[in-house]
């Protein structure tokens, strides 16, 4: 099986694995206060290049986005995002859950900019609308696409104009770093928070919160705890962080898995299939026959979206596990059933 369903459905890295194996096996401190924890923190803030920065590390990436999102808004306040921003489409109401409403804007690229946004701002200037607090962005969108360095600048700028947070979920930040023109140590000059996704790149499971703003860092564990996101065995999260920052693999697999996306968008684009969306990163979206999946799906492992009734999206992900051998097999099984 060509496997190109997610860019999550491995253990996690042999590294990574070595270093849990090498935890203690016991003694060790509960709650994020224990020596692996220490560490992750430290190599984190060396390659960001700030020191001032509180960071958190939380099992998955909803609980990740509810904190970060949730934690200092007032209950009259919201969250403008894309509408097909992963916080409104795929994570079951969790942030409407807590209270704070979601205002979308409809996108054909999945990325919002500063006119956008300053559009629903506006929207939302009367005495009964919720009032904007939070920007909601992911890098890399939901739609596979990439933010440049001045675009989230530019839409940065525009927050604190409108005074509000922008919030980066960086599920897979580490494609999007391999993606696009963003540097790590530029990520805390761009937004006031930010993810720093392990799970969706060599982790078990596992996000790095990343505060920038000191607004945002009051009674910041109050409310995990109150949240349920403190885990009592946080030194796994930390060793597991500790393993991928310590000597670049975090990139080197964000990098890898971007890599392979290359080579499968070029394959494609030469059989000359309908991409849903320009391809960026490590989701690949194409248009095909509905008739025919069944016989892709065969031997290759992929999610569908509707679309019409004679074609669907199918969304191929690549990740650092992904070889060039599957890319090649799914592209004959292509050129096989066409």
């Amino acid at each position: 099986m060509n496997v190109f369903l997610n860019d999550y459905n491995d253990l996690c890295h042999e590294r990574v694995l070595e270093r849990i194996t090498e935890v203690n096996p016991k003694g060790n401190v509960g709650y994020g206060f224990d020596t692996y924890t220490d560490r992750a923190k430290k190599l984190i803030k060396r390659d960001l290049k700030r020191e001032d920065v509180e960071i958190e590390f939380l099992s998955g990436g909803t609980i990740a986005n509810i904190i970060a999102i949730t934690s200092n808004l007032m209950p009259y306040e919201g969250i403008i995002a894309a509408d097909s921003g992963h916080i409104n489409a795929h994570e079951a109401g969790s942030i409407e859950a807590t209270g704070k409403k979601i205002e979308t804007v409809a996108t054909e690229d999945g990325k919002l900019n500063s006119l956008s946004i300053r559009k629903k701002y506006s929207q939302l200037s009367e005495e009964f609308t919720v009032s904007p607090k939070l920007v909601y962005i992911s890098q890399t969108t939901e739609l596979g696409t990439v933010y440049s360095l001045e675009e989230i600048k530019d839409i940065y700028a525009t927050c604190k104009e409108l005074d509000c947070y922008l919030y980066i979920d960086g599920a897979r930040m580490a494609v999007g770093l391999a993606a696009s023109d963003v540097q790590v140590e530029d990520l805390c000059s761009i937004c006031d928070i930010f993810t720093l996704g392990g799970t969706k790149n060599g982790a078990i499971y596992g996000e790095a919160l990343v505060i920038v703003n000191d607004a945002l860092k009051k009674n910041i564990r109050r409310y995990m705890k109150q949240r349920g996101a403190v885990l009592a065995k946080g030194f796994i999260l930390g060793a597991q962080f500790e393993a991928l920052f310590e000597d670049g693999l975090y990139y080197e697999l964000g990098k890898t898995s971007y890599e392979r996306s290359i080579h499968l968008a070029q394959s494609l684009r030469d059989m000359g299939v309908k991409f849903y969306a320009e391809p960026q990163s490590n989701q690949v979206f194409i248009l095909y026959p509905t008739e025919k999946i069944q016989g892709l799906a065969e031997n290759n492992s992929f999610e569908v979206s509707p679309y019409s009734e004679d074609e669907k999206i199918l969304r191929f992900v690549t990740s650092y596990r992904t070889t060039p051998e599957e890319i090649d097999n799914l592209i004959a099984d292509l050129k096989k059933i066409n």
